[in-house]
């Protein structure tokens, strides 16, 4: 089956799926059918991706989770079973109705989701025609964007876009909102810093059959601590998740500055982190630049992409600003 072949398949046979595994399915009850649906229909993710977003919903029901099929079409190219595919889809819907989906009522009202509003930082461009139907402010050539969080587990986060027809119905000011939204982050996703050497050391020992001695992992720990050795540092959330989001949180790039008694370089990595440079001499600001560019030309896919841009903190205008040459 080509990408279009399996979505029709999928589409076609999941009600029939769903209900024998929810043991709903009685012999020669076409009825059973009537109480299910199943769409299919294009989302619109980070950087104007489009993914296929499956809903499953029982009659009565307001709202319900997208699956989004592209990883599923991967692995059924690599091999996996159409139904074990189906399997996996139904159980991440009913995954989803046990953790207790907010509902369309429940969105509206502002006092019942106001304690799970969070922030994201996107790219403005990128996301122009989306940020058009939602409330966002800009940040440089950035956008603050709003969501609320249906769930968080150690599997992940799951959580939607607020819209405008949420945000005018619940009548705050926008400043109101993002003060709100940014506490509700900084507490759910506290920031996590440490030296680019120790994230890459973390990893290397992290891989399970890593062939790389344990004194050559040391050696790269202990690049930083060398003259005019290595001196980037790793900024994301505890989840390392949309930790980009980080520098708009209190004091922590003030805070940072202070400590390393240096105006801040700051590279966005992706929408997951960014990477902290100490200003001094010998820092060349033009190679950091096409540095970012590189990455993101070569090893950030385009969903993930923050910026090509770098940023400077000035310690004595306590401001974040778009570097320039």
């Amino acid at each position: 089956m080509n990408y279009q072949e399996f979505l029709e398949y999928i589409k076609e046979n999941l009600i029939d799926f769903t209900i024998e595994l929810e043991g709903e399915k009685e012999e020669n009850n076409q009825e059973d059918r009537k109480v299910y649906e199943v769409d299919i229909h294009k989302v619109i993710k980070n950087n104007g991706i489009e993914l296929d977003g499956l809903t499953i919903r029982k009659k009565g029901e307001q709202v319900s989770p997208n699956i989004y099929l592209n990883s599923y079409f991967e692995s059924y190219q690599m091999g996996k079973p159409i139904a074990a595919i189906m399997e996996e889809i139904v159980y991440q819907y009913r995954k989803a109705k046990e953790e207790n989906m907010l509902t369309i009522a429940d969105v509206m009202n502002f006092s019942a989701v106001k304690n799970r509003i969070i922030i994201r930082l996107v790219n403005y461009e990128k996301n122009k025609e989306q940020l058009r139907k939602c409330p966002h402010k800009k940040f440089l050539n950035l956008a603050v964007t709003f969501r609320y969080i249906a769930n968080k587990d150690q599997l992940g986060i799951a959580s939607s876009l607020i819209s405008n027809v949420e945000f005018q119905a619940w009548n705050v000011e926008l400043e109101e909102l993002y003060q709100i939204a940014l506490f509700n982050t900084m507490k759910e996703f506290p920031w996590k810093m440490d030296s680019l050497t120790k994230v890459i050391a973390e990893c290397l020992r992290s891989r399970p059959k890593t062939t790389i001695p344990e004194e050559i992992i040391e050696d790269i720990e202990g690049l930083e601590e060398k003259e005019n050795g290595v001196n980037m540092f790793v900024l994301t959330n505890s989840t390392g998740i949309n930790g980009a989001t980080c520098i708009l949180y209190d004091n922590v790039i003030k805070h940072f500055a202070k400590v390393q008694e240096a105006n801040v370089f700051i590279l966005p990595s992706s929408i997951h982190e960014v990477m902290l440079v100490p200003e001094n001499e010998l820092t060349d600001a033009a190679f950091l630049a096409d540095l970012v560019v590189e990455a993101n030309n070569s090893a950030v896919g385009l969903i993930d992409l923050l910026s090509d841009s770098i940023y400077y903190y000035d310690r004595e205008k306590e401001q974040i600003c778009i570097y320039s040459k």
